[in-house]
This record gives structure tokens, sequence and C-alpha cells, in this order.
């Protein structure tokens, strides 16, 4: 298993996506794997009848794969200098792919000890999003969604409400909060969502208690007013790595809507790494 950081988009969100990956790999003491699918070439043109047409369509395709080569070539050069610059301790690998991005990312996240996106993969118009989407929303898997800047080794945040994206979250990502052995459950009292019997939901007390048995350190931590406001304060004071917590969302027409806290949180430049389930 590894640390994958999916790349693909601009190359300058490379960097900060594998700073993320990076921290997380040293983390959780395992290898780093820079993953780059491209969409088979041969699926942009449609064949018909007639020499003209097929030549035009192996011309364009030959187009299409020296772009590709030259944009993987350009995201390896950014993985290298990367992993040399993290030092002789990390062992990485960079996979390039072809095929459907989406589903090539979902098998890979399986797999995967952390699966990082760059942040702009929440968008409907980044070269991702249909693996960031479909990864979160149709497989169910846990991903993290890099910092702009370079992670911290504090504790995770977790957001809780008593929903149950937010129980899912922790056990989802428990490899990773039991690896920072820290964990500060911040909580908006007035927000603690109840089933549909109208029972509330376990309270943060129980969510600590578990999370104790199983040796993380634990702080429970209350705030007030707009939910991503509070948490990113909480991760400020606390110095945090990262927030672990529910996505809520859901995709419309091909384009994939988060709630109001996750998109104030992704739109943060100074949020830290973003750990996720749906």
């Amino acid at each position: 298993m590894s640390v994958t950081a999916m790349l693909g988009g601009a190359p300058e969100e490379a960097r900060p996506q594998l700073d993320s990956a990076i921290a997380l790999a040293r983390q959780l003491k395992t290898t780093l794997t820079g993953l780059n699918v491209l969409p088979d070439p041969t699926n942009a043109f449609m064949y018909v009848s007639g020499p003209e047409i097929v030549m035009a369509g192996a011309t364009g395709i030959d187009a299409i794969i020296a772009a590709q080569d030259e944009a993987a070539a350009t995201l390896r050069k950014v993985f290298d200098d990367a992993v040399t610059e993290a030092g002789p301790w990390l062992r990485a690998e960079f996979v390039r792919e072809t095929g459907s991005v989406a589903f090539t990312g979902a098998a890979a996240a399986t797999l995967a000890d952390a699966f990082v996106f760059p942040r702009r993969a929440a968008s409907s118009d980044h070269a991702l999003n249909p693996a960031f989407e479909h990864v979160l929303m149709n497989a169910r898997l846990p991903m993290v969604i890099a910092a702009e800047e370079a992670p911290t080794d504090g504790p995770c945040i977790i957001a809780w409400d008593g929903s149950p994206q937010a129980a899912r979250a922790i056990r989802l990502h428990m490899p990773l909060i039991r690896a920072y052995g820290h964990a500060v459950i911040a909580q908006n009292p007035k927000k603690l969502r109840r089933d549909f019997q109208g029972a509330l939901t376990p309270s943060p007390q129980a969510v600590a208690e578990w999370l104790q048995q199983e040796r993380v350190d634990t702080k429970l931590v209350e705030f007030s007013g707009k939910t991503s406001a509070g948490l990113l304060e909480a991760a400020r004071e606390h110095k945090a790595s990262s927030i672990v917590m529910g996505a809520y969302g859901h995709s419309r027409l091909g384009e994939f809507l988060f709630g109001g806290t996750s998109r104030a949180l992704l739109n943060d430049p100074q949020a830290p790494l973003l750990a996720i389930a749906h």
C-alpha cells in the first residue's frame, strides 16, 4: 500500500499536492506513488469511411499522444524534484496509466493508505474532477484534499456533528488519525444532527472515548457561529495537520456540488489537509 497522489491538471498544482502527500507518507511510514491517468487517445475520434477522414483521425491521435507525453513528462519532473528534496528516506514511484480517469482512480484509491487530490479537483472544469467525483460519490472511498501550504505534524481536527458522514469519515480515516496520535474533536453544540427518529446521535464524549480506546489522545472543543469559521479557528489554534470531516453534497448533471462548509474550507488557502468521506 502507499500514499497515492493523483496527478493531473496544471503542473503548478502538483507541487503543493505532492508536499501534502509526502507529509502523509512520512506520518504513515509508507511509500509514495504519483499516479497520472490519461484518456485513451483513440477514443477521441470516430472513424467513418473514406481515406481522408481516416488520415485526419490518425494525425489527430498522434497530436493527442504527443501532447499527453509532454504533459506526463512535465508532471514527472515535478514529481522527481519533490521526491529528491524529500530525501533518501522516501521510496517513490511515478506511474502513468491510460484509460478511464474515474475508474482507474477509484481502483487505486481502494488500496491506498491515503489518496490525495489537488485542491482544484473539486471544480467541475478540472481534469481530475471525474475521478474526484467518482471516488467520493460513487465508490464512496476516503480521500485527502491537499493543503496549499506545507502540512504540519500537529493533531487532526475532527469535525463532529453527529452525522453518519462524520462517523464514516472517522472510521475510514482511522489509519491517519492513529498515525498522528492526537485528535481535537470540534463541535458546534447547536448543530448536532439527529437521526430520523429524533434521537441524539453519539456525543463528542462518546467519540472521544472510542478514539482513546484506539490509543488516540483526544481533546474536546466547542465553537459557535459558522461551522467553517469555527473549524478553521480550531485548526489555527492547535496548529492542526488536517481536518477530518464528512462531505455533504451530490452530483447533478455532471457537476459536483459540495455543501457550504466543504466549499468554504476548499476555498480557504490557509485550510490544512482535508480528509473527507461521503
